[in-house]
């Protein structure tokens, strides 16, 4: 590992990865499904079936991924190889997984393929992912700056997010409309997004270093070593608040552009999407100040409430009112819910301090295998859900002969509750858990200036030795 001191244009480069991490995840939640249903034409059970299958192959290799990760050992460190050369396959899995069938093929045989191009790419995403999620422990040992890294490269994946998910809506509502064919939304989609998140993942094989001590011994996969992180109360906190923040952002996304097709049928996703990004962005100043002045779980939960209520709203708003009260319901959710989409991440590196502390050793992998893990189980059910609940409402699939089709009124509800019901429940049960989440600043520090003490061989005097034991009872 080397020592060169950690640079500006280091950090950038790294923050620049969160472009595929971000950008990527959220134009398939945004654009798969009813790219499957309404371009490729499969039947929404079958299409959510597809993605569920995928998915769970993408959760159950994350924690291998993890293993795998911690144990390499090159000269070009552990993290970084994987991100390099999956930055590669990356532009393959895109050329396959938006390939545009044609109508003369049989909806089984669809689906098949479907399930092995998205199981292609679930499994590249898996290669680049935990790695550069455990790097942005390791990146640089300093806390602060590794704070300021974490956020702007958050920073980034928003802003990722917000062009991912833009512009792929703005070019399905153009398809949609005629004004090109299906020729040109493949080269856009499948080639130039495939290179758009290829880059950065390059360069951060290149032109980024790997910091930190490594472990004397290697770690084999185990039921045990997989279920080691949850030992630590702290990092259990981090996975409850963390599920219930993207997997309402998972049916948020895959969700929007049925709801505005097929319930308000006067409004835009892009516009939707647009507000709701847009409104991240700007608060990223005042959270970039807050992080380091007040506990990171604080920002997670205060707008919670506004969030809940502002989206039942949305969900719940008459399509025949001005589409304008809608947008600014938007808003106001994307006002509240902007501190809980961006603390999860930013908590993390926090959380696996907490854990070497417990367990006296670091397998950073191995917590963000545990994280992406339980996460895309959950998610991969919940789109699922979304799926069996469209076909069992109801939900007649356009035609080339009716590429718009009037839904009926249970299918309209369907998505209607679907979307608002999961988003206000879950981000019920992230206020509580995150009111009670035992990382505060004070905390987090005191575990930093323990961990520096630990890595120095210094012994500890008896103030610090009580400390410790008052810390470890608390994050246990």
């Amino acid at each position: 590992m080397t020592e060169k001191p950690f640079s500006q244009k280091e950090k950038l480069i790294f923050a620049w990865g969160d472009v595929f991490g971000g950008g990527s995840q959220a134009m398939i939640g945004v654009l798969y499904l009813i790219f499957l249903t309404d371009i490729i034409g499969i039947n929404p059970a079958l299409a959510a079936t597809a993605i569920l299958i995928s998915k769970v192959w993408d959760a159950i290799s994350d924690p291998l991924m993890g293993v795998i990760s911690d144990n390499t050992r090159t000269r070009f460190g552990r993290r970084r190889p994987y991100i390099f050369f999956g930055g590669i396959f990356v532009m393959v899995s895109y050329l396959l997984m938006w390939f545009p069938m044609g109508s003369g093929i049989g909806e089984l045989t669809k689906a098949i393929f479907a399930v092995s191009t998205y199981l292609f790419y679930s499994t590249i995403a898996t290669v680049v992912m935990v790695p550069y999620s455990s790097l942005s422990a390791e990146i640089t040992t300093d806390t602060k700056q590794r704070n300021s890294t974490n956020l702007i490269r958050l920073i980034i994946s928003t802003a990722s997010s917000a062009i991912c998910t833009l512009v792929p809506t703005l070019i399905l509502e153009q398809f949609k409309a005629g004004a090109f064919g299906i020729d040109v939304f493949y080269i856009v989609v499948g080639i130039g997004f495939g290179v758009f998140f290829a880059l950065p993942l390059l360069l951060i094989g290149l032109f980024t270093r790997e910091r930190g001590i490594l472990p004397t011994e290697k770690s084999t996969f185990t039921f045990k070593t997989f279920a080691k992180p949850l030992k630590v109360k702290a990092f259990r906190g981090l996975v409850y608040m963390y599920l219930c923040q993207s997997i309402s952002m998972d049916i948020l996304s895959a969700g929007i552009i049925f709801f505005t097709t097929y319930v308000l049928i006067t409004g835009s996703s892009t516009v939707f999407l647009g507000i709701f990004i847009g409104i991240q962005l700007l608060l990223f100043p005042l959270i970039n100040y807050l992080v380091n002045k007040i506990d990171k779980k604080k920002i997670y939960y205060y707008g919670l409430p506004l969030a809940i209520l502002s989206f039942l709203a949305v969900g719940l708003y008459p399509s025949n009112w001005p589409i304008f009260g809608a947008y600014v319901l938007t808003a106001l959710t994307a006002l509240g819910f902007a501190g809980a989409q961006l603390m999860s991440w930013i908590i993390f590196p926090d959380a696996v301090d907490a854990g070497e502390l417990i367990l006296g050793e670091r397998p950073t992998g191995s917590f963000s295998g545990v994280m992406t893990f339980i996460r895309k189980t959950s998610s991969a059910i919940a789109i699922w859900i979304f799926g069996i609940m469209l076909a069992l409402s109801g939900y007649v699939k356009p035609t080339d002969l009716n590429p718009t089709p009037i839904q009926p009124t249970s299918a309209v509800w369907g998505i209607r509750l679907s979307m608002t019901l999961s988003f206000a429940i879950l981000m019920t049960i992230g206020y509580i858990v995150s009111r009670r989440f035992v990382l505060t600043k004070k905390l987090s520090d005191d575990i930093s200036i323990l961990l520096e003490k630990q890595e120095k061989q210094e012994t500890l005097n008896d103030q610090e030795s009580l400390r410790k034991k008052e810390i470890e009872s608390l994050i246990r």
